[in-house]
């Protein structure tokens, strides 16, 4: 999952690093190119919000079996 994320934020990232040349484009062009380097970056942004609820979720279950393995020794 990780890997795919992050190819995916390789991808999100060369969509806003473009530029959009305002000269050579009509406005309607400029828009839709405007609007998706936002979509882009929300689509970054919720990756990056999926990845560190995973992360935590990860670190939660390894919490709970080491302290379930804890309470067995005593």
């Amino acid at each position: 999952i990780i890997d795919a994320a992050e190819k995916a934020l390789v991808e999100l990232e060369k969509v806003i690093r473009q530029e959009i040349n305002l000269q050579e484009l009509d406005p309607e062009k400029a828009k839709i190119a405007a609007q998706a380097k936002w979509v882009a970056i929300d689509d970054s942004l919720k990756i990056i919000d999926k990845i560190e609820q995973l992360s935590e979720d990860k670190q939660e279950k390894k919490s709970e079996k080491f302290l379930g393995v804890e309470d067995r020794i005593k």
